[in-house]
């Protein structure tokens, strides 16, 4: 559980994103011109990389059940007289149509081609203003009289390594992480008098813990590792931050998911009920870590719930010490959030084991 099937896991996830970025998206174009300009413009998309005109149907009925049928992911619809109404100075309509149930596809798709209508749209503006004797600086400035520069700081080439798959590595791991030190003390929790010699044969509830939990630490720490390994070497992706301040992030993060997966254990009444209470709290947990939705436009219950789970934490960390590169200043509140788990999650095992193993000596001696 946390050396085979994390790594063939990873394995797995690591070919479905080794390409990095959406390629050749399928898309449909509804092309009621047919003008030579219709004809440049769906050359242009289909010269994109992020997509591909894959049908050219004629009316918007059939481009609607490709995209019900999932055979593309976007259409394109020029209107009729669009060249014409062009040369006129008049504003014809082209309108794209995606998939927003496939957001990742449909909007990429909706963007590139988005893009290559107003790349098409500024040459024609271009040359409107130029055939009217305007200079070509002066062209220039009129259709764009206030330039914007966007910069995306992180991850500018939106490539899904960056993205998603340096997130959901150490989501698996918590998983397995978890499940493992709730099997573990499942164990010591449910054969007869299991606590009471565990605790007897360990001196101390906390050389106990430790002395359990620390193969499956050690053991996690570099399966962990091995995954960062491959994903900053092989893969590319970027490191901006401190190695140490990473490693340590690293370790909270294993050793907190521990605490919580015993702490599971201490409350569940068989260890088939301790797996099943476990995934419903952590199996959810990417959804509420912020990757893919902001944590500040979620409602008060799943910031709550994202709050307790290890993983938000580290990831919101793990984020700042890849991509933005940002100070230990800025990277201290939320490790101490983390230990601050850790704390709480330890300290609650030790109160739970003394009390389970207090209730089952006097069941004993009664």
């Amino acid at each position: 559980m946390l050396a085979p099937m994390p790594l063939l896991i990873f394995l797995t996830l690591a070919a479905v994103f080794a390409p990095g970025l959406p390629r050749d998206l399928p898309v449909a174009v509804v092309d009621l011109d047919g003008s030579t300009l219709s004809r440049q413009l769906v050359r242009m998309v289909d010269g994109a990389s992020d997509v591909a005109v894959t049908q050219q149907v004629p009316s918007l009925s059939e481009a609607r059940q490709a995209l019900i049928a999932r055979d593309v992911y976007a259409i394109l619809m020029i209107p009729p007289e669009m060249e014409r109404n062009l040369f006129l100075e008049q504003s014809p309509e082209i309108v794209i149509f995606s998939n927003s149930q496939f957001l990742a596809s449909g909007g990429a798709a909706a963007r590139s081609m988005g893009t290559s209508v107003l790349t098409l749209a500024a040459g024609v503006s271009l040359r409107l203003l130029e055939s009217n004797g305007v200079g070509p600086d002066r062209a220039m400035d009129l259709i764009t009289p206030i330039p914007v520069q966007q910069s995306p700081l992180f991850n500018p080439s939106l490539d899904y390594i960056q993205f998603l798959l340096s997130a959901i590595i150490p989501t698996v791991m918590q998983i397995f992480i978890c499940a493992a030190a709730v099997l573990s003390f499942s164990r010591e929790r449910h054969s007869p008098g299991g606590l009471s010699n565990f605790l007897q044969q360990s001196g101390s509830a906390a050389q106990g813990i430790a002395g359990k939990l620390l193969p499956y630490t050690v053991l996690g720490t570099l399966v962990l590792l091995l995954g960062d390994v491959l994903l900053f070497t092989f893969f590319g992706a970027d490191f901006r931050g401190n190695v140490l301040v990473f490693f340590l992030n690293g370790l909270l993060f294993i050793l907190a998911c521990q605490m919580l997966g015993a702490l599971i254990a201490m409350f569940a009444t068989s260890a088939t009920g301790a797996l099943g209470m476990m995934a419903v709290i952590v199996a959810p947990a990417f959804g509420f870590a912020g990757v893919s939705f902001p944590r500040f436009g979620m409602s008060g219950f799943a910031q709550a719930w994202g709050s307790i789970i290890p993983l938000t934490p580290y990831l919101e960390l793990r984020t700042d010490q890849t991509l933005r590169g940002a100070p230990l200043q800025y990277s201290a509140p939320t490790m101490l959030w983390l230990f601050a788990l850790l704390i709480v999650f330890t300290t609650l095992l030790w109160i739970m084991l003394h009390m389970r193993a207090r209730a089952v000596t006097a069941g004993g001696e009664t």
